[in-house]
């Protein structure tokens, strides 16, 4: 009886140093992993605050296939991100107010107002009350989503490319870029390239927007809007 009284004891004390040491290494696990810095997921890519202002130089060749005609235009585009607000989904946005400016020794006018909020999952921009997915988080090459996905557009996949890389924009190069790839498509009758890129803690440095219609015997652009945005400045008033 006291035999087994002892081997009894015997066992229930190495239980216990078995589950003593079980709890120091999933106590030692956790404290690791809450140790560690949180995932970059690339919210700095879109990183505006009231306050801070963007100026672009903006380039547009408009074909018109009616008039036969191009017509080219130069300009600047400042955006002002100029106050929070919370929308009806109880989201944080900030309001863009954007200005242009036709030429040096014009003054800067106000043309429209724009906003843009962000979230855990994706960064959003409404652009003449139309809502963009402009960047879908985490940041990662090969992730797609679908731009149009909150309008009524068709479906348009993006697709995140060159992520950190260098970028060279408005005389500058900038490090820690990512390359939102929107639509690319080249043929006889159509030619479409559409991208924008994102730098770090900086936000949009450059995008381009072509969709033109050409002719299928001679390859000449009849018809469509050629046209992209530069980053000049950026700072903080």
């Amino acid at each position: 009886m006291k035999k087994i009284l002892f081997l009894a004891i015997v066992r229930i004390n190495n239980l216990i140093y078995i589950l003593l040491i079980l709890t120091t290494v999933f106590a030692t696990s956790c404290r690791k992993d809450s140790d560690l810095p949180p995932e970059d997921v690339g919210y700095s890519y879109f990183p505006y605050i009231p306050g801070d202002y963007r100026i672009f130089d903006v380039d547009s060749t408009f074909h018109d296939d009616f008039l036969d005609s191009t017509f080219n235009s130069t300009f600047q585009l400042k955006e002002l991100y100029e106050s929070y607000f919370i929308d009806a989904q109880g989201r944080k946005c900030i309001r863009i107010e954007r200005w242009v400016k036709m030429s040096d020794t014009t003054d800067w006018y106000l043309r429209d107002v724009w906003y843009s909020c962000l979230d855990n999952f994706r960064a959003e921009k409404f652009e003449e009350n139309v809502r963009y997915t402009r960047l879908a988080f985490p940041v990662r090459n090969g992730t797609q989503w679908d731009g149009n996905g909150f309008n009524d557009l068709d479906a348009q996949i993006y697709e995140y490319d060159n992520i950190d890389d260098t970028y060279f924009a408005g005389g500058q190069m900038y490090d820690s870029t990512v390359t939102v790839i929107q639509d690319f498509a080249i043929n006889l009758i159509e030619e479409k390239n559409q991208f924008e890129v994102y730098a770090r803690n900086i936000g949009l440095i450059y995008k381009k927007y072509k969709d033109v219609e050409k002719d299928f015997v001679t390859g000449t652009i009849v018809s469509g809007i050629d046209y992209s945005y530069e980053l000049t400045e950026y700072g903080h008033n």
